[in-house]
């Protein structure tokens, strides 16, 4: 009966580690052999994450340098668009309010738009984005004409047109367009070559109607087609043939920028007039340095926080966790700078928000996975099922939602929008960085201790259980 109560009851803490490794009595030489050399291969992946981070954080200094930075952060330029006339405070918070959602809908993730004076709007963009361009493109009135050549009277135009000349100015009064906005009910960006972009526009059915039979007309003396807005010839294409179907594609050698903001501008409320480009000046970032310096501070008191409080409750085995953080830290650190230095990331308020909600998801799991490997360890289970099991029990419940989160920004790499492409890549930086920090670093260390220091300490290192628990437990079975 003693015999089997003995067998029935489950060691804890200590003894029961040394029982399930092999360190107590019932030890083995080939289960230490075996322990030893995991114990090896753990340690050298450890090696090799410390060195990646050591080597992220060599790559990444000096930080202002190898970290491109967006408006808020490096800054860009200030734009200042004059209307030819005074606005009055309504007709210039609406232009500030068309203009902001025309420069949402570009796609930009960081812009501001403030109005200045009784007749100015400025508009403040990025470094890495032709401002001038931008703005002149959404600072329009947003009136869209398509006019025959053969019909403008403006001789001067017709020169610059002529001349192959972009962007000639009409007059007014000196042409009568055939079709404006109100024949055109959707809009679309396309590529057409490399870096190259157009917009796709399609007519109403009497737009359609009246633009072929316009069409079939200058055919027949290969006449062209001014296509206007706000007054700006964008370009002169010829016709050769009656163009049926209802959709026309306004190109002019556009960056994706410059193509968004004109479908922008076409699809938005349109302005009570058109603003026209005053001044262009550099600026710092919005941000100020003051602000920077507070977000890095902030930064480091909440990552300092968490290790006070992990240790706290977790005794030695919290500093895993702030070793894990800190791992994490320094990993998205080299990889912003590995994609900086190839122009893919650009650190703007979206990615910083997006790559530290993805980080600090990460910490969480590092801190639930140390604390799962504690409650487990003090329930006796092995130290191989302590570590390996923690990890497990915490992240198989989350690998198909961030299966599903990594896929998805992946996805959004590839779209068109800016600002989609910032959160995908941010977030995905994110999840590599997590997933490196705890599966590659904080797993093995913790096995890596657990076979070590932990056994030799384990009141230091949280794990509470009274290490005379099981042998007293089995004298009184016996």
């Amino acid at each position: 009966m003693a015999r089997s109560n003995e067998a029935s009851t489950r060691k804890t803490g200590v003894a029961g580690w040394n029982e399930a490794e092999g360190t107590g009595r019932r030890s083995s030489q080939d289960r230490g052999k075996r322990t030893a050399a995991d114990r090896r291969r753990r340690m050298a992946v450890i090696a090799f994450v410390l060195v990646c981070s050591v080597a992220s954080i060599v790559f990444a200094m000096p930080v202002q340098e190898r970290i491109a930075r967006g408006l808020w952060f490096k800054g860009g330029t200030a734009q200042t668009m004059k209307a030819d006339k005074g606005l009055s405070p309504e007709e210039q918070g609406a232009a500030v309010s068309i203009i902001n959602g025309r420069l949402g809908a570009v796609g930009l993730s960081e812009y501001a738009v403030e109005p200045s004076g009784d007749d100015s709007v400025v508009i403040k963009l990025p470094w890495n984005v032709d401002g001038k361009r931008i703005a002149e493109s959404v600072g329009g009135a947003g009136v869209l004409e398509f006019v025959r050549v053969d019909e403008i009277g403006d001789a001067d135009a017709l020169a610059l047109l002529n001349a192959g000349a972009k962007d000639a100015v009409l007059k007014e009064g000196t042409y009568t367009p055939f079709l404006t906005n109100e024949n055109v009910t959707s809009c679309q960006t396309v590529m057409v070559s490399d870096g190259v972009y157009a917009v796709t526009i399609t007519f109403d059915e009497e737009g359609a109607k009246t633009f072929a039979d316009v069409t079939e007309e200058l055919a027949e003396d290969n006449g062209a087609i001014a296509i206007v807005v706000d007054g700006n010839i964008i370009s002169a294409p010829g016709v050769s043939e009656r163009i049926e179907g209802g959709q026309v594609s306004i190109s002019g050698g556009f960056t994706q920028e410059e193509a968004g903001a004109l479908k922008a501008v076409l699809e938005s409320k349109q302005l009570s007039t058109s603003l026209k480009l005053s001044d262009s000046q550099d600026i710092g970032p919005l941000a100020g340095e003051a602000t920077v310096r507070g977000i890095a501070i902030g930064a480091a008191v909440a990552a300092l926080a968490i290790g006070i409080v992990a240790y706290l409750r977790m005794r030695k085995t919290g500093l895993v966790v702030l070793a894990t953080e800190l791992v994490l830290a320094i990993l998205m650190l080299g990889l912003m700078a590995v994609t900086s230095r190839i122009e893919v990331f650009v650190l703007t308020i979206t990615t910083l928000v997006c790559g530290g909600l993805t980080c600090g998801c990460g910490v969480c799991a590092s801190w639930l996975v140390a604390d799962k490997f504690l409650s487990l360890a003090k329930a006796g289970k092995s130290v191989r099922g302590s570590s390996l099991s923690a990890v497990s029990a915490v992240l198989k419940p989350f690998a198909l939602p961030v299966a599903c989160v990594g896929v998805v920004s992946i996805v959004f790499l590839f779209l068109p929008m800016p600002l989609l492409r910032e959160i995908g890549l941010s977030v995905l930086l994110g999840l590599i960085a997590s997933t490196v920090a705890i599966l590659v670093f904080e797993g093995p260390l913790l096995r890596v201790l657990a076979t070590g220091a932990m056994q030799k300490d384990a009141t230091s290192w949280g794990i509470a259980t009274d290490v005379a628990t099981a042998p007293s437990t089995t004298a009184e079975a016996s």
